[in-house]
């Protein structure tokens, strides 16, 4: 699964659109990060709460250094508003599913903050890609190196919330050491991944909700993919039929299908958190990213619903 779920549809070929996409990003990450300290502060996470507010400086100077760019170029003055439809709907969608949520801790607001940072890089890294004016090309490229520095900060960030949070004691998931031991607790979590959105997407089809079973039935699918042959489990169909109290509505079985989906993407996040070989953090942020993607997907879908 790819950081972007959709390529844009409208490739970016004038100075002056990039600067006012670029400011629109801008306005759009620094409303986000002012929500989420001050969802840190009530929670008395003021550590985290600083970070975020850090970040809301660098966007609102990183803003300042875009106007001043596009004023060296003789540009007009950009209205963000203007530009705001031509973001990536990933990022809000995510946004939206965090914010949204009763309970949130700091190592998850830092993980998808990361996330996001890291789709920020990838919508500039495709607007270089396919831009024919050389200032386009070059200035998209430099402001995907600024996500990627943010990214970096937040990811340090977050490896402390997960210490801070989980620690290394008694109780904790087992440490995973080596690429085989990832592959085997990924054969095992992704397994048991599949064959619960499989039930859950029968659940969804015989609610009347086809395109949400549609969905869910490729997610499972995504994750029987992941799991080496011999591992996996064939996922048994449910009963069209039979609909447990609790998934009695075809929203309740996709919140319960994200909540799985969730639950797989904080295992990998812990597992990259605690690694010290460098293939298995490698290997875990990709299946991270992965999932995580997927739950874009589910929350896109949940809130299409709502």
């Amino acid at each position: 699964m790819p950081l972007l779920t959709h390529e844009p549809l409208h490739p970016v070929t004038t100075a002056d659109e990039l600067l006012g996409i670029a400011l629109a990003l801008e306005e759009e990450a620094v409303r986000r990060y002012t929500q989420l300290a001050a969802l840190m502060d009530r929670r008395g996470e003021t550590g985290v709460a600083a970070t975020f507010r850090a970040l809301i400086l660098e966007e609102e100077g990183h803003a300042v250094a875009v106007r001043h760019w596009g004023a060296s170029l003789g540009l007009p003055e950009a209205d963000p508003s203007r530009f705001v439809w031509r973001l990536p709907p990933d990022i809000a969608a995510s946004w939206d599913e965090l914010t949204d949520r009763t309970s949130l801790s700091p190592y998850q607001a830092l993980s998808l903050a990361v996330l996001n940072e890291q789709r920020a890089f990838a919508f500039y890294s495709y607007i270089a890609a396919h831009a024919e004016a050389e200032p386009v090309r070059r200035n998209a490229e430099s402001l995907a190196g600024e996500e990627l520095r943010h990214a970096a900060l937040l990811r340090r960030e977050r490896r402390a919330a997960f210490r801070r949070e989980r620690g290394h004691g008694a109780g904790q998931p087992e440490r995973v050491t080596s690429v085989e031991d990832l592959q085997r607790v990924t054969d095992a979590l992704l397994s048991a991944a599949a064959a619960e959105l499989a039930g859950l997407a029968a659940r969804l089809r015989a609610l009347g909700d086809a395109d949400g079973a549609a969905l869910t039935d490729r997610i499972a699918e995504a994750a029987q993919w992941a799991v080496t042959p011999s591992a996996a489990i064939t996922p048994a169909p449910s009963p069209a039929g039979s609909i447990p109290a609790g998934h009695s509505s075809a929203t309740d079985a996709l919140r319960a299908a994200l909540a799985v989906t969730e639950r797989v993407a904080e295992r990998f996040s812990d597992i990259a958190a605690q690694a010290d070989d460098e293939a298995v953090l490698t290997e875990a942020l990709r299946l991270q990213e992965l999932v995580v993607g997927h739950l874009a997907l589910l929350a896109e879908r949940l809130h299409g619903r709502s």
